[in-house]
């Protein structure tokens, strides 16, 4: 999959970044049906069985805007999959993602070849996230279809390399698509991620201010 198929839908070229506990459904929805790619964590569908709701919903009211909005479809939307082996619920997540053929799922925390397969055969692609060219280059081999590169100033388990050095070293070997991740939260930043030779900005932080976000009020205003 390309960045330029990846871009068909969208008005910006932008990833809303799965927040923990901050995306549900509500905010991914807005996110698409505003032109960007909205995304959330598996795990913040608890219990597990809430996931499939959630995937419902979403597909639901993705499909109801697009019948509605033929000339300005919904942009795609994407589930974070812990891969970690901590994570005990990932083959139920992932069954639930192929059950509903996900467009996009973000892995973090480990590469595995299975679940980049099982996303493939429906035609679903996979971005993993890393913090160097170690876990870059890894995480092509094993199957992913690009990457998000998460540099310095980025939340969650940031990276420590400017972003600058980090997608430089990325475009010397790799041409998929690249999400670029730390400190971007406007249409400027964008900008300089694109001219650096990401493919999209990743944006997390300014998304909790919104008012689908699930936040209580003192955080969205801090």
């Amino acid at each position: 999959m390309s960045a330029q198929n990846l871009k068909q839908n969208l008005r910006l070229p932008v990833i809303g970044s799965p927040l923990f506990i901050i995306s549900n459904p509500k905010l991914v929805i807005a996110q698409c049906t505003s032109g960007i790619i909205g995304s959330f964590p598996a795990l913040n569908a608890r219990p597990a069985e809430m996931l499939e709701e959630w995937l419902l919903e979403i597909n639901e009211a993705l499909t109801t805007w697009d019948k509605a909005n033929p000339d300005r479809p919904a942009a795609p939307f994407a589930v974070n999959q812990i891969v970690h082996k901590s994570n005990i619920r990932l083959e139920h997540d992932v069954e639930m993602c192929v059950k509903h053929k996900v467009p996009m799922v973000i892995t973090s925390l480990g590469a595995r070849p299975e679940l980049n397969e099982a996303i493939h055969s429906y035609g679903g692609i996979v971005l993993h996230d890393v913090i160097n060219q170690k876990f870059a280059h890894k995480a092509i081999e094993k199957g992913a279809d690009g990457l998000v590169l998460v540099a310095s100033g980025a939340g969650g388990h940031a990276g420590t390399q400017s972003p600058f050095a980090l997608v430089q070293e990325t475009r010397q070997w790799f041409d998929g698509p690249i999400a670029l991740s730390g400190s971007i939260a406007s249409g400027e930043a964008v900008l300089a991620a694109e001219a650096m030779g990401a493919d999209f900005g990743y944006i997390g932080s300014a998304f909790i201010a919104t008012e689908e976000a699930n936040a209580n009020d003192s955080y969205k205003q801090g």
